[in-house]
Formats: structure tokens, sequence, C-alpha cells
């Protein structure tokens, strides 16, 4: 399998989130996770769920092509969730608010598996390092976002031109642009 994660990826990992970890078992886990591993799952589960979009429900809800497409934490249950925005400005793209906001990368197996909690209460069991967590997956997804577009279930969505990927920790969070496409 190739690399998904850039170098830098794992530099930003040793120096900026493993020594910001409070708690020093979670520290201790964050350097045994195969990452590789990670970032291959969040494509799957990102091609997986490009692939099942419903395109008439987005024709229903006034998205014939897609302008912005919103890849944001939720914070209270740990999934990554994809939303899509019709408008490609990306200044005023999210002035209506959530339309679908879908699950799309399931995270209760990865807090069970390494942290024996689920993604519910991870964020109150971990706290702050629960934030440290969600940075890693930024990083994740900015550096697998290449992969994503070019997958064959990602080009046949509606896209306008150009269209935008955006990223964001927390649904109350700025959202920060990580791709735009033409």
């Amino acid at each position: 399998m190739e690399n998904q994660l850039s170098p830098s990826f794992y530099i930003f990992l040793k120096n900026n989130i493993v020594s910001d970890i409070e708690n020093d078992h979670y520290g201790s886990v964050l350097s045994t996770i195969d990452w590789e591993q990670e970032a291959q799952r969040c494509i799957s589960s990102l091609v997986n769920f490009f692939k099942n979009v419903n395109l008439s429900w987005l024709k229903e809800n006034g998205i014939d092509e897609i302008g912005v497409i919103d890849i944001c934490w939720n914070e209270y249950g740990s999934n990554i969730e994809v939303d899509f925005m019709p408008d490609n400005n990306f200044e005023t793209a999210f002035d209506d608010g959530c339309i679908i906001n879908d699950s799309a990368i399931d995270n209760d197996t990865f807090f069970k598996k390494y942290f024996d909690t689920d993604g519910e209460n991870s964020w109150e069991i971990m706290g702050n390092d629960y934030l440290l967590i969600i940075t890693i997956f930024e990083y994740i997804i900015i550096d697998i976002i290449d992969v994503v577009v070019n997958e064959k279930a990602f080009k046949s969505l509606p896209k306008k031109s150009p269209y935008h990927i955006a990223f964001a920790g927390s649904h109350d969070e700025e959202r920060i642009k990580i791709y735009t496409g033409i």
C-alpha cells in the first residue's frame, strides 16, 4: 500500500500533537497507531460516502451542482460529516447553514480500539486531548483529499467550476479551504 500521509504529517504529529497531549497514556497510544491505515480508512469511507450520494435528493434540496463540499468533525459524536453547498463563493457558501450533514467517517471503532471509549463520550472523557485528535484527523483529510477527488465516485458528482472543499474541527468553527477544483 502506497503511503498517503506526507512526511510533514508525521513531523506535525510528533512536534505539535504528541508533545501537547496532557494524558501520558494517550500520548503513548498515539505513537502506536498505524496512521497510514487510518488514512486508508478515511479514504475508503469518503469514497463510499460519495458513491452513495443521492443525486435526486440533492436536486430536491436545490443543489443541481455542488459549489462547496463541507467536511466537518461532529464534536459530539466523533464522526466526520459531509455537507454540500450550492454556492461556490467560499465566502458566502455557508450563509444558509447546513443542508444534510451526513456521517461519512465513523470514528467509534477508532476511539474504542485506542482509547477504550466510544465516540459519543470521548470528548467528555478525554478533555483537551480529544481536540488534538480532531486536529490529527484534519491533517489526515488534508493529506488524502487529492486521492479522494481522483476517485470515480467523487468525479461523478455534479460540481460547479470552481468547486471547493472545506474542513472544520466543529460545526461552529470557521471552515478552512483545503482544496479547489475545476
